[in-house]
């Protein structure tokens, strides 16, 4: 940045907090403090004293920004002067920033004595706001002589409640503040809370002492300080601590249990566990416990690899995935992959085949068959049933191992006639995309579709209500989610009533009508119940009809934002609602994204014309994962006319969808297209179409190397032209994705005029509608030529009529000079 620039804007924002109104005042004050400018200071520290209490907030904050010690003696006049609880607050945070030792007498005067004067905040005193911040700011000045104040103030029954922050104030002073801090932590005397309070300061003490007290609190008699313990020792990450957390694994604490766990997980993924550590590791293996197995499972998994399972706790993991506990199944399991003994395949091969097994452990199971590489007929077998399984899971877990062992099946060490008969991993992935894989059960599936069902795990006991006669289908692409297996559907959904309660319910003496269809509402979900019943309300359709009056334009417009929110809600709904045999055929699709080779690549440009709009979808988001991979694939090119189609005539998700994937494929004949789409009614397609026209643009390929037929070339300087006229869009999405879209394109065009002409056109943009994306616009203008940037927002900043202009620059310019490029909060 021009340093004589930044000075002028400096210039112009003192001049504003001298001059404007109270909107401007705190605008530039805030800007002011975000610039660190401590030439600012006499024009801010004035402000102290403003007419407006939110200038003197926004002055003392932005003096506690600047930090300059010049600025404590008129911090300290403030405080002792000021009777504004707000302002009195800000004013102590600032000293507490600046952390100047000549604050502290006047710190310990507001923490021990109410202000004379001071207002209250209806029934709020503000004098606790004060005394928090007061607490801090000794904290961080390191005031010794303020040790025996904090304390006191602890031990006072009639002041608030605020011992954490004075513990941790007290850590921070060190020396006679932490030796209070240990004092109380090892004095049984004191109250649990008290002493549990104390050894989560100590986690912030950086002292050898302060870690052996939390390491002697480990056998401390109260399990709440146990339990404070390991996550102070797990927060400090006190790996050297860790043959102490396993033992407390065995805590007869649930919490302490917990806590240890982990802290244990934690620091052990920081370790080396070589050594003693992984010997202590492997002697616990036969815990009595399933969920302290299970932790130790977890942990070994990433170095099993180099140092492999005797053949001793080999047999222990072996049995551990036949444990009730779905988690320490799963977990060993997963050991067992990792470890890479192949004698565990015949029990992985049972737990795949169990049906009635836990989805989660069968799921595993089959993850683990991948880590093996290897292929047999039991092996194929086993996976193409699962490819069918009722769970989810099991059927993803499936497709996604069939893909990683399909690069070993060229290298199976079998006779011609087992090869022959032994079918291509790949190609069964393909069959599944085709629909050639049924789920059992599922005849009646394109009638009856199966809403997605929300499933939660616990660690013992597997049943579960939340899964519907054996089908789960939850279309999300992370399957970590955690589960328990369904009931049998053979099982009684009530219990009967006891005798003692039956003899107190009266049936009516003459039935009840029989309910006419349509009468009743068909069963739904809590939430959606709640969203519906909301939506009833507002539009009163739970009254008897009545003459509709007349709307105003405001509130036609709310009514067509609630409309236009049903329709989405019941879009959103209608795309859940897939059966199982159309889950195997997504989840097919998404995982021949994996794929590179060119029958996988066949099938999934089959797939983009298939009758299914999921299907088609998915298959176009799998072939833009391939083209991301590998852009330069000539059979990719295949799907360019496709795509082309489908993102001018399909759905909203497949507009979207196909403009992204087009960006990938690097095909430069797509830029017309996409061009097109600026001019879709949907705004989510114009911003992608925004973003997809930059990427093809900068990194789109070559026609003639890559032998592409481009009827019409499109030069970046007019795709440039055509993201400036989207500034103009009524969608804010719109304009910020089209800001940041001609920041990488202009780079490419280095067109100085069309580039100050763009900046222009972005700065008008913002004040053109409610100016709410100032502060995305300022940090896409970073991206830009700075100074011109921050010229053009100084000239219309000096012209700007009113003070709601002259904010939205002003954060823009926070933005593009803030040093620390974090979004600071909205002047309020």
């Amino acid at each position: 940045m021009n340093t004589s620039l930044e000075t002028e804007t400096v210039e112009v924002l003192c001049e504003l907090l001298q001059t404007g109104d109270e909107a401007d005042r705190c605008y530039a004050a805030r800007t002011l403090g975000v610039l660190r400018s401590r030439s600012a200071m006499p024009y801010l520290i004035e402000r102290l004293r403003d007419e407006d209490v939110d200038v003197c907030v926004d002055a003392a904050e932005a003096l506690g920004k600047i930090a300059d010690e010049s600025a404590v003696p008129a911090l300290i006049d403030s405080l002792q002067n000021e009777t504004s609880g707000e302002i009195s607050s800000m004013v102590t945070e600032a000293l507490g920033r600046i952390a100047n030792t000549d604050c502290v007498d006047v710190l310990l005067e507001v923490l021990t004595e109410r202000p004379e004067g001071l207002e209250w905040d209806g029934d709020w005193d503000t004098w606790w706001d004060i005394q928090l911040e007061a607490v801090k700011a000794l904290g961080a000045a390191g005031a010794e002589e303020a040790v025996e104040s904090l304390v006191a103030f602890i031990d006072d029954e009639a002041s608030q409640d605020i011992e954490n922050e004075v513990l941790t104030a007290l850590v921070a002073i060190s020396g006679p503040g932490l030796t209070k801090v240990i004092e109380r932590q090892q004095n049984t005397a004191n109250k649990t809370l008290s002493r549990r309070r104390a050894t989560r300061a100590l986690a912030g003490a950086k002292t050898p002492e302060a870690t052996k007290v939390l390491g002697r609190a480990l056998q401390d008699k109260d399990p709440e300080v146990r339990a404070e313990a390991v996550q102070a020792l797990a927060a400090k990450k006190e790996e050297r601590y860790l043959s102490a957390l396993l033992l407390l694994l065995r805590d007869q604490s649930p919490e302490v249990r917990d806590a240890a766990i982990r802290a244990v997980t934690e620091l052990a993924g920081q370790a080396s566990l070589q050594g003693d550590l992984q010997e202590t590791l492997l002697m616990m293996l036969n815990d009595p416990s399933s969920l302290v197995r299970a932790t130790l499972f977890n942990i070994l998994v990433p170095v099993v690899g180099e140092n492999p399972l005797s053949n001793e706790y080999f047999k222990i993991v072996v049995a551990s995935t036949f444990e009730n506990s779905a988690e320490t199944a799963t977990a060993a399991c997963r050991l067992l992959g990792k470890n890479g003994n192949a004698e565990a395949i015949t029990t992985l091969l049972e737990h795949i085949r169990n049906e009635d097994g836990h989805p989660m452990v069968r799921r595993e199971a089959i993850l683990a068959m991948g880590e093996f590489g290897e292929i047999s007929d039991d092996i194929i077998d086993a996976l193409i049933h699962a490819v069918g399984d009722a769970q989810q899971p099991v059927r993803l877990a499936a497709l996604t191992t069939l893909m990683s062992l399909d690069p070993q099946y060229g290298n199976v060490n079998i006779d011609d006639d087992e090869q022959t008969s032994l079918p291509r991993p790949l190609s069964i992935v393909i069959d599944a995309v085709n629909g050639a894989i049924r789920v059992p059960g599922d005849t009646q599936s394109s009638d009856k579709p199966v809403e997605d069902e929300e499933i939660q795990m616990e660690s013992e006991a597997p049943q579960s209500d939340a899964v519907q006669n054996g089908v789960v289908v939850d279309f999300e692409p992370n399957m970590e989610r955690q589960f328990f297996e369904t009931t049998s559907g053979n099982e009684t959904l009530t219990n009967p009533v006891p005798e003692e309660i039956a003899e107190t319910i009266k049936l009516p003496e003459t039935p009840a009508r029989i309910v006419e269809e349509g009468e009743v509402a068909p069963a739904m979900s809590t939430l959606d119940a709640i969203a519906i019943e909301n939506v009833e309300m507002m539009l009163g359709e739970d009254k008897a009809e009545q003459e509709t009056p007349e709307t105003d334009e405001t509130t036609q417009e709310y009514l067509d934002v609630v409309e236009a929110n049903k329709a989405e809600m019941k879009r959103i709904r209608a795309s859940k609602r897939i059966t199982p045999d159309q889950d195997v055929r997504l989840l097919g699709a998404r995982v021949l994204a994996a794929a590179n080779d060119d029958e996988a690549i066949d099938a999934l440009i089959t797939a983009l014309s298939d009758e299914d709009d999921l299907i088609r979808r998915e298959a176009a988001e799998a072939i833009g994962e391939i083209a991301l991979r590998n852009p330069g694939n000539p059979k990719l090119m295949d799907s360019v006319g496709t795509l082309i189609t489908q993102l001018a005539v399909g759905d909203l998700e497949q507009k979207i969808t196909c403009a992204r994937s087009l960006s990938f494929l690097g095909n430069r004949s797509a830029l017309v297209p996409l061009i097109d789409a600026l001019n879709d009614p949907q705004p989510n397609v114009r911003i992608a179409a925004i973003q997809s026209l930059a990427r093809l643009t900068i990194f789109g390929l070559d026609p003639k190397d890559s032998g592409h037929m481009v009827v019409r070339e499109v030069p970046a300087i007019s795709v440039a032209r055509k993201l400036l006229r989207c500034l103009s869009d009524d969608n804010i999405g719109v304009r910020v994705a089209a800001t940041n879209a001609l920041s990488k394109v202009l780079a490419e065009v280095q067109d100085q005029q069309l580039t100050e002409q763009s900046i222009e056109k972005i700065i008008a943009s913002v004040v053109e509608f409610t100016g709410e994306e100032a502060r995305q616009i300022g940090q896409a203008l970073r991206a830009f030529d700075s100074t011109i940037s921050n010229r053009t927002l100084l000239t219309k900043l000096r012209t700007a009529e009113d003070s709601i202009k002259r904010s939205v620059y002003i954060e823009m310019i926070e933005e593009i000079l803030n040093p620390d490029q974090r979004r600071p909060e909205r002047v309020v």
